[in-house]
């Protein structure tokens, strides 16, 4: 177990009055909620929190696959209270942001490079005019696959990145990767060559919540709860299972996040989550060998294995959640440029 941080973070026992007296009050009072028109005229939504306290430096959110800004309204909490201004994106087809289908439960994307060119779109367009003196990047699972292409792509504008739980393998289970790889490749492309699609990967459908006592995200059982608290009152951002498509693009963007991992050049921290079900340590520990095999890029890239966590770490009970939270803090301090 890790310990205790130097941080005053959110606390499980004292969630729902944390809520209701603290966490929503601050956020109508200093969340700035606005939009954009990304690829293709899709209208891209984000929140930007700004700290009451600030020291003139921002994070900027990816979130994972079926999230939003409503689902972060505790973190970004705890992490304005540390002085940071925070962006976070609704990545296309989630959130409260446009769908690329008229399904809108589906979680689809048409090439995997767009959630890449609407997070620059926000960089650019919103979080660099601001003129911080430093800016961190923090991603979660999908996201993270879309922060390490975006650094990959633009390696200028952020002093150092956190991953949680990144997304360079999914857990297929007792099914064989290539079979799975082909299988989606093959039905995204009848699709599309016969206009009948997107249409759910094999196994999957609408949002359907689970138990607390079935659920793969968290031991939490009050943030887990509050977790579907939210997609009760904001039923737009139900999101369903992945396509076919999403599939296929998600494949091959975590092959080339691999492949192309030692084009990263800042700091990097890679929380890897013990008990994760969604995503492979397998993938992650191939980008993290890939991205150190540079001399000189081990002593900035670091791998926290996060003893006891599911997948969400940030959503995690407090003895999991608050150390792993104080651990990106430290990290991106220690790398002020």
């Amino acid at each position: 177990m890790m310990r205790t941080p130097p941080y005053l973070l959110g606390q499980e026992n004292q969630l729902e009055r944390q809520y209701q007296q603290l966490i929503l009050p601050y956020w109508q009072q200093y969340a700035e909620l606005s939009s954009f028109y990304g690829v293709n005229g899709l209208r891209i939504h984000f929140a930007k929190l700004n700290a009451a306290q600030p020291k003139h430096q921002a994070i900027v959110i990816s979130p994972g696959r079926t999230e939003g800004y409503l689902k972060y309204y505790e973190l970004g909490y705890d992490l304005a209270q540390q002085g940071y201004d925070i962006f976070i994106i609704d990545h296309r087809g989630q959130g409260l942001s446009d769908r690329e289908s008229p399904r809108r439960q589906l979680g689809d994307v048409e090439n995997f490079q767009y959630f890449v060119d609407d997070l620059q779109q926000l960089v650019q367009q919103f979080v660099l005019p601001c003129q911080y003196q430093q800016h961190f990047l923090l991603a979660h699972s999908m996201g993270g696959t879309i922060a390490a292409r975006y650094l990959q792509q633009h390696p200028n504008h952020f002093q150092a990145v956190a991953l949680s739980a990144p997304m360079f393998g999914i857990n297929l289970g007792l099914l064989p990767k290539p079979i799975v790889k082909t299988l989606a490749a093959g039905l995204a492309h009848l699709e599309r060559q016969f206009g009948y699609g997107p249409h759910y990967a094999l196994g999957q459908g609408d949002y359907r919540p689970s138990e607390f006592s079935r659920n793969h995200l968290s031991h939490s059982p009050a943030r887990y709860q509050q977790i579907l608290q939210t997609y009760v009152e904001h039923p737009a951002i139900q999101l369903g299972g992945p396509s076919n498509r999403w599939l296929q693009q998600s494949f091959q963007a975590m092959q080339l996040s691999i492949e192309d991992a030692a084009h990263i050049n800042i700091p990097l921290l890679l929380l890897q989550a013990e008990q994760d079900p969604i995503v492979t340590a397998e993938g992650q520990n191939a980008f993290f060998h890939r991205l150190t095999a540079s001399a000189g890029k081990s002593s900035n890239a670091q791998l926290m294995p996060v003893i006891g966590a599911k997948h969400e770490i940030f959503f995690e009970s407090d003895e999991i959640r608050n150390p792993a939270l104080a651990s990106i803090l430290i990290f991106f301090e220690q790398h002020r440029a």
